[in-house]
């Protein structure tokens, strides 16, 4: 319904064969936070809502528990219909927060998404998709911004949002023998320093390195900043979509640390 498919989400499925290992439903999980995702509902969906009628989603049954089934893309979706061949539904898209706030308000186990997609599915249960909404920004703006097609003003979105209190999590490693605690950092191709900062938890778990995700403040980011003037500045989001911030776009969150 106008709406472009849910291709990094997509993406994530793709790579499932078989049982699921947990780092692909990790996968599956920080990619389900962008964007929309497509619904069913039982009837037609413009009538429902014109009418002022609550939209029965459908639903899969799983023993005595619930779950909504949600589509990364409208072919997806239309695998869904094949499959059961019930023609008396409709479509819509939804974004992705409101349909994981409504899922935690309502009677559901979770989510299942693609259901109908042979091995390219996945079942996300309520206790992750509640992590991940008390931890997620309410409207998602790293994620969204890193998400759309990059334009010139991309890196500045980003840092406005960083600004603007997006939350943020660092990468700490603690050393076996108890030593220092170490901060993720990556180098470029051509040795810049830039230190790894993450939209969500799950961006940092998804990647398996065993780190520990801290939140920081952005007077701590700025300090850290100015404390080492061999930072170049910061790549977000490593697992990807990814974006590499300049000082020169991080001025104005630098400026906290006077």
């Amino acid at each position: 319904p106008g709406l472009r498919d849910n291709a990094l989400l997509a993406g994530a499925l793709a790579e499932i064969s078989g049982q699921p290992e947990p780092a692909q439903l990790l996968n599956v999980a920080r990619q389900l936070l962008q964007g929309h995702v497509f619904l069913r509902v039982k009837g037609d969906a413009r009538a429902l809502l014109a009418e002022g009628k609550d939209l029965p989603l459908a639903i899969a049954t799983r023993g005595d528990e619930q779950l909504v089934l949600a589509y990364s893309s409208g072919h997806a979706l239309t695998k869904s219909v094949e499959a059961d061949g019930d023609r008396d539904t409709s479509a819509m898209g939804q974004p992705v927060m409101a349909l994981l706030k409504h899922v935690l308000a309502g009677p559901y186990a979770g989510v299942v998404l693609d259901h109908a997609s042979d091995d390219a599915r996945a079942v996300l249960p309520s206790a992750l998709l509640e992590r991940m909404v008390s931890e997620a920004d309410p409207d998602l703006r790293i994620k969204t911004a890193l998400s759309e097609k990059r334009t010139e003003s991309t890196a500045s979105t980003v840092a406005e949002a960083i600004l603007a209190g997006a939350p943020l999590w660092i990468a700490v490693a603690q050393s076996e023998d108890g030593g220092p605690v170490g901060v993720a950092e990556s180098r470029s191709a051509t040795g810049e320093r830039f230190l790894e900062v993450f939209s969500h938890p799950l961006e940092l778990l998804a990647l398996g390195r065993g780190d520990q995700p801290v939140p920081l403040q952005n007077e701590q980011l700025a300090k850290a900043l100015v404390g080492d003037a061999g930072l170049t500045g910061l790549l977000v989001d490593p697992a990807g979509p990814w974006i590499r911030l300049t000082r020169e776009h991080l001025t104005g969150l630098i400026a906290l640390a006077d």
